[in-house]
Protein backbone atom coordinates (compact mmCIF):
# COMPACT_ATOMS: atom_id res chain seq x y z
CA UNK A 1 0.00 0.00 0.00
CA UNK A 2 1.29 3.55 -0.83
CA UNK A 3 0.62 7.27 -1.65
CA UNK A 4 2.93 9.09 -3.28
CA UNK A 5 3.05 13.18 -4.50
CA UNK A 6 5.07 13.12 -7.54
CA UNK A 7 5.95 15.89 -9.83
CA UNK A 8 5.22 15.03 -13.36
CA UNK A 9 5.69 17.75 -14.98
CA UNK A 10 6.95 21.63 -13.75
CA UNK A 11 4.49 22.63 -11.18
CA UNK A 12 2.36 19.81 -12.19
CA UNK A 13 1.39 17.47 -8.86
CA UNK A 14 0.09 14.12 -9.27
CA UNK A 15 -0.80 11.94 -6.58
CA UNK A 16 -0.25 7.83 -7.63
CA UNK A 17 -2.21 5.22 -5.34
CA UNK A 18 -0.87 1.49 -5.18
CA UNK A 19 -3.53 -0.82 -3.08
CA UNK A 20 -4.07 -4.34 -2.97
CA UNK A 21 -2.46 -4.47 -6.42
CA UNK A 22 -4.11 -1.58 -7.99
CA UNK A 23 -2.80 1.19 -9.70
CA UNK A 24 -4.24 4.44 -9.43
CA UNK A 25 -3.26 8.17 -10.39
CA UNK A 26 -4.71 11.97 -10.02
CA UNK A 27 -3.69 15.44 -11.58
CA UNK A 28 -3.66 17.79 -8.16
CA UNK A 29 -2.26 21.11 -9.88
CA UNK A 30 0.28 23.58 -9.13
CA UNK A 31 0.41 23.11 -5.41
CA UNK A 32 2.58 20.85 -4.06
CA UNK A 33 1.60 21.58 -0.35
CA UNK A 34 -1.90 21.18 -1.69
CA UNK A 35 -0.99 17.74 -3.19
CA UNK A 36 0.75 16.06 -0.21
CA UNK A 37 -2.54 16.85 1.93
CA UNK A 38 -4.69 14.86 -0.34
CA UNK A 39 -2.11 12.31 -0.33
CA UNK A 40 -2.25 12.07 3.74
CA UNK A 41 -5.91 12.25 3.51
CA UNK A 42 -6.25 9.07 1.12
CA UNK A 43 -3.37 6.95 3.10
CA UNK A 44 -5.57 7.18 6.17
CA UNK A 45 -8.78 6.16 4.43
CA UNK A 46 -7.04 3.34 3.17
CA UNK A 47 -5.54 2.26 6.50
CA UNK A 48 -9.47 2.49 7.50
CA UNK A 49 -10.90 0.50 4.70
CA UNK A 50 -12.82 3.73 3.42
CA UNK A 51 -11.99 4.64 0.27
CA UNK A 52 -13.35 3.15 -2.99
CA UNK A 53 -10.05 1.00 -4.61
CA UNK A 54 -11.55 -2.42 -4.43
CA UNK A 55 -14.47 -3.48 -6.42
CA UNK A 56 -18.07 -2.68 -5.03
CA UNK A 57 -20.69 -4.71 -6.04
CA UNK A 58 -23.07 -2.13 -4.33
CA UNK A 59 -21.97 1.41 -6.54
CA UNK A 60 -21.98 4.38 -3.91
CA UNK A 61 -24.77 6.86 -4.39
CA UNK A 62 -24.54 10.65 -5.94
CA UNK A 63 -25.14 12.03 -3.19
CA UNK A 64 -22.44 9.60 -0.69
CA UNK A 65 -19.87 10.31 -3.64
CA UNK A 66 -20.02 13.90 -4.11
CA UNK A 67 -19.66 14.18 -0.01
CA UNK A 68 -16.45 12.76 -0.71
CA UNK A 69 -15.58 14.96 -3.28
CA UNK A 70 -16.39 18.19 -1.52
CA UNK A 71 -14.37 16.78 1.57
CA UNK A 72 -11.21 14.91 -0.30
CA UNK A 73 -10.75 17.40 -2.79
CA UNK A 74 -12.87 21.18 -2.61
CA UNK A 75 -12.07 21.78 0.42
CA UNK A 76 -8.05 21.30 0.34
CA UNK A 77 -7.71 22.52 -2.91
CA UNK A 78 -10.21 25.82 -3.31
CA UNK A 79 -11.28 28.49 -1.08
CA UNK A 80 -13.41 28.47 1.64
CA UNK A 81 -16.04 30.34 0.07
CA UNK A 82 -15.64 28.03 -3.04
CA UNK A 83 -16.32 25.04 -0.55
CA UNK A 84 -19.39 26.71 1.08
CA UNK A 85 -20.75 27.62 -1.78
CA UNK A 86 -20.87 24.31 -3.34
CA UNK A 87 -21.59 22.38 0.15
CA UNK A 88 -24.94 25.12 0.22
CA UNK A 89 -25.95 24.30 -3.34
CA UNK A 90 -25.19 20.39 -2.30
CA UNK A 91 -27.12 20.54 0.89
CA UNK A 92 -29.68 22.80 -0.63
CA UNK A 93 -30.58 21.58 -4.38
CA UNK A 94 -28.52 18.75 -5.26
CA UNK A 95 -28.75 15.95 -2.42
CA UNK A 96 -32.39 15.88 -2.38
CA UNK A 97 -33.08 15.86 -6.05
CA UNK A 98 -30.52 13.16 -7.26
CA UNK A 99 -28.77 12.18 -3.92
CA UNK A 100 -29.99 8.99 -3.29
CA UNK A 101 -29.39 7.66 -7.41
CA UNK A 102 -26.77 5.37 -7.39
CA UNK A 103 -23.94 7.56 -9.16
CA UNK A 104 -24.02 4.67 -12.26
CA UNK A 105 -27.58 4.97 -13.07
CA UNK A 106 -27.72 9.03 -13.03
CA UNK A 107 -29.01 10.11 -16.34
CA UNK A 108 -28.77 13.23 -18.78
CA UNK A 109 -32.74 13.38 -17.76
CA UNK A 110 -32.19 13.66 -14.13
CA UNK A 111 -29.32 16.13 -14.09
CA UNK A 112 -31.67 18.01 -16.95
CA UNK A 113 -34.92 18.14 -14.46
CA UNK A 114 -32.61 19.33 -11.17
CA UNK A 115 -31.41 22.67 -13.32
CA UNK A 116 -35.22 23.09 -15.00
CA UNK A 117 -36.08 22.99 -11.37
CA UNK A 118 -33.93 25.18 -10.50
CA UNK A 119 -34.87 27.95 -12.56
CA UNK A 120 -38.39 27.46 -11.52
CA UNK A 121 -37.32 28.67 -8.60
CA UNK A 122 -36.25 31.32 -10.15
CA UNK A 123 -32.60 31.12 -9.33
CA UNK A 124 -29.87 32.78 -10.99
CA UNK A 125 -27.94 31.50 -14.04
CA UNK A 126 -24.38 31.62 -11.57
CA UNK A 127 -26.00 29.39 -9.33
CA UNK A 128 -27.40 26.95 -11.42
CA UNK A 129 -23.85 27.12 -13.12
CA UNK A 130 -22.39 26.52 -9.88
CA UNK A 131 -24.48 23.27 -8.87
CA UNK A 132 -23.74 22.36 -12.81
CA UNK A 133 -20.09 22.78 -11.56
CA UNK A 134 -20.93 20.49 -8.52
CA UNK A 135 -22.29 17.86 -10.66
CA UNK A 136 -19.88 17.83 -12.97
CA UNK A 137 -16.90 17.65 -10.77
CA UNK A 138 -17.73 15.18 -8.87
CA UNK A 139 -18.68 12.79 -12.03
CA UNK A 140 -15.11 13.98 -13.73
CA UNK A 141 -13.36 12.19 -9.87
CA UNK A 142 -15.64 9.33 -10.52
CA UNK A 143 -14.54 8.54 -14.35
CA UNK A 144 -10.92 9.23 -13.06
CA UNK A 145 -11.21 6.56 -10.55
CA UNK A 146 -13.06 4.19 -13.19
CA UNK A 147 -16.84 4.02 -11.57
CA UNK A 148 -18.11 5.51 -14.94
CA UNK A 149 -17.39 6.13 -18.20
CA UNK A 150 -19.26 9.14 -19.10
CA UNK A 151 -19.92 12.63 -17.85
CA UNK A 152 -24.05 12.69 -18.10
CA UNK A 153 -24.06 16.85 -16.98
CA UNK A 154 -21.80 18.00 -20.02
CA UNK A 155 -23.97 19.92 -22.39
CA UNK A 156 -27.38 20.35 -20.99
CA UNK A 157 -26.81 23.41 -19.57
CA UNK A 158 -26.20 24.72 -23.01
CA UNK A 159 -28.73 22.89 -24.31
CA UNK A 160 -31.81 24.31 -21.94
CA UNK A 161 -30.52 27.76 -22.87
CA UNK A 162 -28.84 28.36 -19.37
CA UNK A 163 -25.36 28.34 -19.71
CA UNK A 164 -23.30 31.14 -18.83
CA UNK A 165 -22.74 32.97 -22.19
CA UNK A 166 -26.12 32.51 -23.47
CA UNK A 167 -28.56 34.90 -22.39
CA UNK A 168 -25.54 36.19 -20.05
CA UNK A 169 -27.18 38.03 -17.01
CA UNK A 170 -24.75 41.34 -17.81
CA UNK A 171 -23.53 43.57 -14.83
CA UNK A 172 -24.59 47.16 -13.96
CA UNK A 173 -22.28 49.12 -14.89
CA UNK A 174 -21.77 52.57 -14.30
CA UNK A 175 -21.22 55.68 -16.77
CA UNK A 176 -17.97 57.83 -15.85
CA UNK A 177 -20.71 60.41 -15.17
CA UNK A 178 -22.42 58.66 -12.02
CA UNK A 179 -18.48 57.54 -11.31
CA UNK A 180 -18.12 61.38 -10.37
CA UNK A 181 -21.58 61.75 -8.99
CA UNK A 182 -21.29 59.02 -6.28
CA UNK A 183 -17.68 60.06 -5.16
CA UNK A 184 -19.20 63.67 -4.95
CA UNK A 185 -21.75 62.42 -2.87
CA UNK A 186 -19.61 60.10 -0.73
CA UNK A 187 -17.54 63.33 0.10
CA UNK A 188 -20.17 64.92 0.84
CA UNK A 189 -21.78 62.50 3.24
CA UNK A 190 -19.01 60.49 4.70
CA UNK A 191 -15.41 61.98 3.28
CA UNK A 192 -13.58 59.22 5.14
CA UNK A 193 -14.26 56.46 2.63
CA UNK A 194 -13.86 58.43 -0.07
CA UNK A 195 -10.23 57.26 -0.76
CA UNK A 196 -11.75 53.58 -0.33
CA UNK A 197 -14.04 54.40 -3.29
CA UNK A 198 -11.73 55.92 -5.37
CA UNK A 199 -9.31 52.98 -5.07
CA UNK A 200 -12.05 50.80 -6.21
CA UNK A 201 -13.06 52.88 -9.10
CA UNK A 202 -9.71 53.32 -10.31
CA UNK A 203 -8.07 49.87 -9.99
CA UNK A 204 -10.92 47.59 -10.69
CA UNK A 205 -9.78 45.80 -7.71
CA UNK A 206 -12.53 42.65 -6.36
CA UNK A 207 -13.52 43.61 -2.56
CA UNK A 208 -11.59 41.21 -0.68
CA UNK A 209 -8.41 42.41 -2.88
CA UNK A 210 -8.90 46.25 -1.59
CA UNK A 211 -9.26 45.18 2.16
CA UNK A 212 -6.25 42.96 2.12
CA UNK A 213 -4.02 46.03 0.75
CA UNK A 214 -1.23 47.31 2.69
CA UNK A 215 1.25 50.32 2.65
CA UNK A 216 3.45 47.69 1.37
CA UNK A 217 1.63 46.51 -1.57
CA UNK A 218 1.61 50.24 -2.56
CA UNK A 219 4.58 51.57 -5.04
CA UNK A 220 4.58 55.69 -5.34
CA UNK A 221 7.49 55.71 -7.65
CA UNK A 222 6.73 53.18 -9.76
CA UNK A 223 2.96 54.47 -9.53
CA UNK A 224 1.37 50.63 -9.28
CA UNK A 225 -0.34 48.78 -6.59
CA UNK A 226 0.88 44.96 -6.31
CA UNK A 227 -1.99 43.08 -5.44
CA UNK A 228 -1.25 39.59 -3.47
CA UNK A 229 -4.24 39.14 -0.93
CA UNK A 230 -7.98 39.05 -0.12
CA UNK A 231 -9.65 39.69 3.20
CA UNK A 232 -12.77 37.64 3.69
CA UNK A 233 -14.60 36.15 6.03
CA UNK A 234 -12.14 36.99 8.97
CA UNK A 235 -9.52 36.01 7.17
CA UNK A 236 -6.38 36.67 4.57
CA UNK A 237 -6.10 34.55 1.37
CA UNK A 238 -4.42 34.60 -1.69
CA UNK A 239 -6.14 35.98 -5.04
CA UNK A 240 -8.79 34.25 -6.23
CA UNK A 241 -6.93 33.37 -9.30
CA UNK A 242 -3.79 32.57 -6.52
CA UNK A 243 -1.61 35.25 -8.62
CA UNK A 244 0.18 38.29 -7.66
CA UNK A 245 -0.62 41.10 -10.66
CA UNK A 246 0.26 44.71 -10.36
CA UNK A 247 -2.56 47.41 -11.06
CA UNK A 248 -1.55 50.97 -12.38
CA UNK A 249 -2.44 53.56 -10.49
CA UNK A 250 -4.14 56.73 -12.25
CA UNK A 251 -2.84 60.06 -10.91
CA UNK A 252 -6.00 61.16 -8.87
CA UNK A 253 -5.34 57.87 -7.13
CA UNK A 254 -1.55 58.14 -6.73
CA UNK A 255 -2.04 61.77 -5.07
CA UNK A 256 -5.32 60.34 -2.91
CA UNK A 257 -3.18 57.28 -1.38
CA UNK A 258 -0.39 59.63 -0.73
CA UNK A 259 -2.84 61.74 0.92
CA UNK A 260 -4.47 59.51 3.48
CA UNK A 261 -0.97 57.88 4.30
CA UNK A 262 0.40 61.13 4.90
CA UNK A 263 -2.60 61.21 7.57
CA UNK A 264 -1.98 58.33 8.73
CA UNK A 265 1.21 59.29 9.78
CA UNK A 266 0.27 62.32 11.51
CA UNK A 267 -2.82 60.25 13.35
CA UNK A 268 0.36 57.56 14.54
CA UNK A 269 2.21 60.86 15.76
CA UNK A 270 -0.67 61.91 17.61
CA UNK A 271 -1.16 58.80 19.18
CA UNK A 272 2.40 58.64 20.23
CA UNK A 273 2.86 55.26 18.70
CA UNK A 274 4.75 56.57 15.41
CA UNK A 275 4.06 53.33 13.59
CA UNK A 276 1.57 53.77 10.56
CA UNK A 277 -1.24 50.69 10.92
CA UNK A 278 -0.08 48.52 7.67
CA UNK A 279 -3.46 47.79 6.92
CA UNK A 280 -4.69 50.78 3.88
CA UNK A 281 -8.26 50.60 4.69
CA UNK A 282 -8.26 49.65 8.09
CA UNK A 283 -11.46 49.88 10.91
CA UNK A 284 -9.69 50.77 13.98
CA UNK A 285 -6.27 49.25 13.17
CA UNK A 286 -8.00 45.54 12.13
CA UNK A 287 -9.51 44.61 8.74
CA UNK A 288 -12.28 45.66 7.45
CA UNK A 289 -15.63 43.71 6.77
CA UNK A 290 -17.20 43.13 3.73
CA UNK A 291 -20.55 43.67 4.99
CA UNK A 292 -19.30 47.25 6.88
CA UNK A 293 -18.23 47.92 3.12
CA UNK A 294 -21.57 46.78 1.72
CA UNK A 295 -23.50 49.16 3.95
CA UNK A 296 -21.69 52.19 3.28
CA UNK A 297 -22.11 51.27 -0.39
CA UNK A 298 -26.10 50.76 -0.20
CA UNK A 299 -26.66 54.03 2.42
CA UNK A 300 -25.01 55.97 -0.04
CA UNK A 301 -26.42 55.17 -3.65
CA UNK A 302 -29.57 56.69 -2.94
CA UNK A 303 -28.20 59.56 -1.33
CA UNK A 304 -26.52 60.33 -5.16
CA UNK A 305 -29.74 59.42 -6.80
CA UNK A 306 -28.60 56.73 -8.01
CA UNK A 307 -30.34 52.92 -8.36
CA UNK A 308 -29.41 49.47 -6.01
CA UNK A 309 -26.57 47.67 -7.24
CA UNK A 310 -23.90 45.55 -6.48
CA UNK A 311 -20.79 46.77 -5.12
CA UNK A 312 -18.89 43.76 -7.28
CA UNK A 313 -20.64 46.52 -10.02
CA UNK A 314 -17.83 48.65 -9.09
CA UNK A 315 -15.22 46.18 -11.15
CA UNK A 316 -17.25 45.78 -14.20
CA UNK A 317 -17.96 49.99 -13.94
CA UNK A 318 -13.89 49.93 -14.08
CA UNK A 319 -13.63 47.49 -16.92
CA UNK A 320 -16.29 48.54 -18.88
CA UNK A 321 -14.86 52.21 -18.86
CA UNK A 322 -11.43 51.16 -20.08
CA UNK A 323 -12.58 49.02 -22.94
CA UNK A 324 -15.84 51.82 -24.15
CA UNK A 325 -12.27 54.26 -24.29
CA UNK A 326 -10.28 52.38 -26.23
CA UNK A 327 -7.90 50.47 -24.05
CA UNK A 328 -6.84 47.48 -25.41
CA UNK A 329 -8.52 44.04 -23.85
CA UNK A 330 -5.18 42.42 -23.19
CA UNK A 331 -4.51 45.23 -20.64
CA UNK A 332 -8.13 44.94 -19.43
CA UNK A 333 -7.48 41.19 -18.59
CA UNK A 334 -3.65 42.06 -16.92
CA UNK A 335 -5.11 45.11 -14.93
CA UNK A 336 -8.61 42.37 -13.61
CA UNK A 337 -6.24 39.56 -13.06
CA UNK A 338 -8.52 37.35 -14.97
CA UNK A 339 -7.31 34.05 -15.61
CA UNK A 340 -7.24 34.19 -19.43
CA UNK A 341 -8.32 36.79 -22.43
CA UNK A 342 -11.01 34.74 -23.18
CA UNK A 343 -12.67 35.49 -20.39
CA UNK A 344 -12.17 39.31 -20.63
CA UNK A 345 -13.82 38.66 -24.03
CA UNK A 346 -16.73 36.95 -22.76
CA UNK A 347 -17.57 39.29 -19.84
CA UNK A 348 -16.83 42.56 -21.95
CA UNK A 349 -16.73 41.47 -25.17
CA UNK A 350 -19.92 43.72 -25.97
CA UNK A 351 -18.54 46.52 -24.94
CA UNK A 352 -15.09 46.85 -27.32
CA UNK A 353 -15.44 49.21 -29.60
CA UNK A 354 -16.41 48.07 -33.00
CA UNK A 355 -16.64 51.11 -35.48
CA UNK A 356 -13.67 51.38 -36.91
CA UNK A 357 -15.54 51.10 -40.28
CA UNK A 358 -12.91 53.53 -42.11
CA UNK A 359 -10.19 50.84 -41.22
CA UNK A 360 -12.31 48.14 -42.42
CA UNK A 361 -12.58 50.36 -45.95
CA UNK A 362 -8.83 50.46 -46.35
CA UNK A 363 -9.66 46.82 -47.50
CA UNK A 364 -11.66 48.15 -50.51
CA UNK A 365 -10.16 48.47 -53.98
CA UNK A 366 -8.95 53.00 -54.14
CA UNK A 367 -11.53 54.76 -56.69
CA UNK A 368 -9.91 56.48 -59.07
CA UNK A 369 -10.89 60.00 -58.95
CA UNK A 370 -11.05 62.90 -61.70
CA UNK A 371 -8.21 64.89 -60.00
CA UNK A 372 -6.06 61.67 -59.45
CA UNK A 373 -2.76 61.99 -61.76
CA UNK A 374 -3.25 60.06 -64.91
CA UNK A 375 -0.70 58.61 -67.08
CA UNK A 376 0.90 59.98 -69.78
CA UNK A 377 0.25 59.57 -73.46
CA UNK A 378 3.02 58.64 -75.33
CA UNK A 379 2.94 59.67 -79.02
CA UNK A 380 4.89 57.29 -81.09
CA UNK A 381 6.29 59.55 -84.12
Amino acid sequence: MGVTVKERRPNEFWIYINHNGKRKAKKIGRDQSKAEAIAKQIEARLVLGDFNMAPSKTPPSFGKYCELWLADYIKITKRTTTYQRYNSLFTTYIKPAIGKIPITELKRSDVRSLFLKMRKQELSRSSIASAKNVISGVLEYAIDEEIIKDNVSKGVLRRLGLDSHEGRELARGMTPQEVELFLATCLKYDRAWHPFFLCAFRSGCRLGELLGLEWGDVDFNGRFIQVQRSFRNGRLTPTKTGKVRRVDMSDQLHRELGELLTKRKTEALKAGTGEVVEIVFHTNGAHTSQNTVRNVWKRLLPKAGLSDRRIHDIRHTYASILLSTGASPVYVKEQLGHSSIQMTVDIYGHLIPSGNREAVNRLDTPKLDATQAQPTKIKIP
